[in-house]
């Protein structure tokens, strides 16, 4: 099965900064998913080293620029994955989608963060994934599904366990496409994952709910064309 995973950047860095451990935990998660025969990427996020670095060149930049310092925050926490993967991957983030496929045609994990302007890590996880023809999406993200509403700010929010596309363009229309923007899933992200008919999963993005999203016993939110 060709798998491609949105893993978000504020799951590997925290608020707190990296943790040895919990790199080690999810590499070890995706060593496995490769040995059990998978063709796999890594979309990584910037998390809150993106997020920190724009709130403070907003005072300074457009929005544009603030994007490209998200792209390199993506990269360099993509970095920080790759060293841990050793020789299941190569020490290159490559920077579009062909330089990506032709990592993965060495049977390699492919660790990729941003690619352009105004286009979250989602989307660009969802472009990969429609670009290689992949057989699913997952977006390992800080919340456990797809909710009616914003779990965060609202407790009677309602977790849906399995939704449609179009619901999903419902659902994220009005969220925000800003630098450093953190919504479940991006507005771009969900037209691409709409118009490829891409199968995807929302999971918390754990070690164990990213093994289980492969297994098919993930708690998260099954997104599926109609």
């Amino acid at each position: 099965m060709k798998v491609i995973f949105a893993l978000g950047g504020s799951v590997l860095m925290p608020k707190e900064g990296a943790s040895v451990e919990k790199i080690k935990e999810y590499t070890e998660t995706f060593k496995k998913i490769k040995d059990m025969g998978h063709e796999m990427g890594i979309v990584v996020g910037g998390g809150y080293t993106a997020r920190n670095y724009i709130s403070v060149a907003r005072e300074f930049a457009n929005e544009a620029f603030c994007d490209e310092i998200g792209i390199m925050a993506t990269r360099m926490n993509g970095m920080l994955l790759i060293s841990a993967l050793g020789n299941y991957t190569i020490k290159k983030i490559p920077e579009n989608f062909k330089e990506a496929e032709l990592i993965m045609n060495l049977n390699k994990i492919v660790v990729m963060g941003g690619t352009h302007p105004a286009h979250t890590t989602d989307a660009v996880a969802a472009s990969f994934a429609e670009y290689i023809d992949a057989d699913l999406l997952v977006i390992a993200t800080n919340v456990d599904g797809v909710y009616d509403k914003d779990p965060r700010k609202y407790d009677d929010a309602k977790k849906l366990t399995k939704i449609t596309t179009t619901e999903l363009l419902d659902l994220t229309g009005s969220a925000s496409i800003s630098a450093g923007s953190s919504s479940v899933v991006d507005p771009l992200a969900s037209k691409i994952i709409d118009r490829a008919k891409l199968k995807t999963l929302v999971v918390e993005g754990t070690p164990e709910e990213i093994l289980n999203a492969i297994l098919g016993n993930h708690s998260g939110t099954t997104i599926v064309s109609e």
